[in-house]
């Protein structure tokens, strides 16, 4: 999935005493971005429709918003003007996200001004975040963070031992139960349950009622979810691996439960070193060190 969030601004345009134009404040309500046509087509859409601001990288299929080396790295272009354009589009009618996706401009709405970059930098910082979606945080799964806010996969915590430390383990303690069904969620707030009162939460406890077999090993119908072989007690169906009344191994084969976890990108794309517009007569000055393109988010579903 792609989304792209911008923050609704007032646009105010103003002529300083050099004849040049200053901008105060670039307006631009939320938009999409698009990779089509063989470039990177970014842009966004003007409230009144008829403006927009439009960055384009020539040949690039946009791999580097969500490949990292690191958990956050930092990816620049320079302006040129040919390869790399930042463009301000004012049309006689509205536009849409259309217009951007084609190889041959279409005729309407007409381009009544063109405003180019002459130079700058084009600067993003992409972060990554993954998440089990096990509703509970990750700083609460024994995930090592390091002084530069990214996470020590290999140091982290890793209850079960497999290949996916806990905060990125649908099932934590590898009992074929996922955690979110070991968990209650209150108020939005995770509460653990501890069934046989050890000390150490079901999510965590490879014997929930330490009846000396494992949870894993109470799938007696062997469909790989133990939750649903149960023993009836005062006439409610209780999972036996909740208890110690029925105590019996399985003798099929395991089925090992499947992980999942998500992968959030977040790009934030800035216009750097300086950023000023011109249509070959007038300038347009954003006087500012640094301007905020918008925030540009993909999100991945791992399946292993």
């Amino acid at each position: 999935m792609k989304k792209i969030l911008f923050l609704v601004l007032g646009l105010l345009i103003f002529s300083c005493d050099d004849g040049d134009i200053i901008i105060e404040e670039l307006s631009f309500d939320s938009t999409e971005i698009d990779n089509a046509c063989g470039q990177l087509t970014l842009y966004k859409i003007s409230e009144t429709g008829t403006e927009a601001l439009i960055l384009e990288i020539n040949g690039n299929d946009g791999s580097f918003l969500n490949t990292l080396e690191n958990q956050v790295d930092t990816t620049t272009f320079t302006i040129n003007n040919s390869s790399v354009k930042v463009l301000y589009r004012i049309f006689d009618a509205k536009v849409s996200g259309d217009y951007f996706c084609q190889n041959i401009p279409p005729t309407t709405p007409l381009v009544t001004e063109e405003w180019y970059a002459r130079s700058g930098t084009i600067q993003v910082v992409t972060s990554l975040l993954e998440d089990d979606e096990d509703e509970i945080p990750f700083t609460n799964e024994g995930a090592v963070v390091l002084e530069n806010g990214t996470i020590d996969k290999a140091n982290s915590q890793n209850t079960d031992g497999d290949a996916y430390p806990d905060y990125l383990d649908i099932d934590d303690d590898g009992d074929n139960v996922p955690t979110i069904e070991e968990i209650d969620i209150v108020d939005g707030v995770a509460v653990f349950r501890d069934t046989d009162g050890d000390g150490i939460p079901n999510h965590l406890d490879p014997d929930d009622d330490n009846d000396g077999i494992l949870t894993i090993n109470e799938d007696l119908n062997g469909d790989g979810n133990p939750a649903n072989d149960t023993t009836i007690i005062d006439g409610v169906a209780v999972p036996n691996y909740l208890t110690s009344v029925t105590a019996v191994a399985s003798t099929n084969e395991t089925i090992k439960l499947k992980n999942n976890y998500k992968q959030i990108y977040t790009s934030v794309i800035s216009f750097v070193d300086g950023f000023q517009l011109e249509n070959g007569s007038e300038e347009i000055k954003y006087d500012v060190d640094e301007y905020i393109f918008g925030t540009y988010t993909i999100e991945n579903s791992i399946n292993e």
